[in-house]
């Protein structure tokens, strides 16, 4: 069974620096995707979406973001990548009071990594350990900006699951020493 590559947008696809360190990326893009019928600034690497085209080869790769189904849409089209399995959503997202920042940086910043309010976890980790259940040894690469804060989820997929936990730094989203840790996992 190929390897399951979960992918995060905001802080791992999308650098949320404006504008994006040249020192990570010398091939920055800059454009925007519509999400929940708002339009999100996006910064990206080409270098990163081709590393990612690359995993597509070793490894079953699926979002697992707050941009949910959106991700296959205009995002997708925007980065040059196909349409990718959506691993999850967080479909029982808690009411927000107030609107949105006017010009936030990342669809994230209004869609947090917020925990379900059923089960009082972060809905991604629900996701993910659905997955890792019901594929027990299935190898897993997690990449996701917010496992940061996460370490109690960090080191429970750790102890469940032959995986690689990819934290990249939120400004510049995923760098070529992470690409690099990727490449070496899938192909070992």
């Amino acid at each position: 069974m190929l390897p399951l590559v979960l992918l995060d947008v905001d802080g791992v696809l999308n650098a949320l620096a404006r504008p994006p360190d040249p020192r990570a990326w010398p091939d920055w893009q800059q454009g925007s995707a519509v999400a929940d019928g708002r339009s999100w600034p996006i910064a990206w690497s080409p270098s990163v979406v081709d590393a990612v085209l690359g995993w597509r080869e070793q490894a079953d790769v699926q979002w697992l973001t707050t941009w949910g189904h959106n991700a296959n849409d205009g995002l997708r089209s925007l980065l040059g990548l196909p349409e990718l399995p959506v691993a999850g959503t967080h479909r029982d997202a808690p009411a927000r009071a107030g609107e949105p920042d006017e010009a936030p940086l990342a669809h994230a910043s209004v869609a947090p990594a917020a925990p379900d309010e059923l089960t009082g976890r972060w809905w991604k980790f629900d996701v993910v350990r659905s997955l890792v259940r019901a594929d027990p040894g299935r190898r897993l690469v997690w990449v996701d900006d917010d496992l940061a804060a996460e370490s109690e989820v960090a080191r429970w997929v750790l102890r469940e699951a032959d995986c690689l936990l990819v934290v990249p730094t939120p400004t510049t989203g995923l760098v070529a020493a992470d690409l690099a840790a990727v490449q070496e996992f899938l192909s070992a």
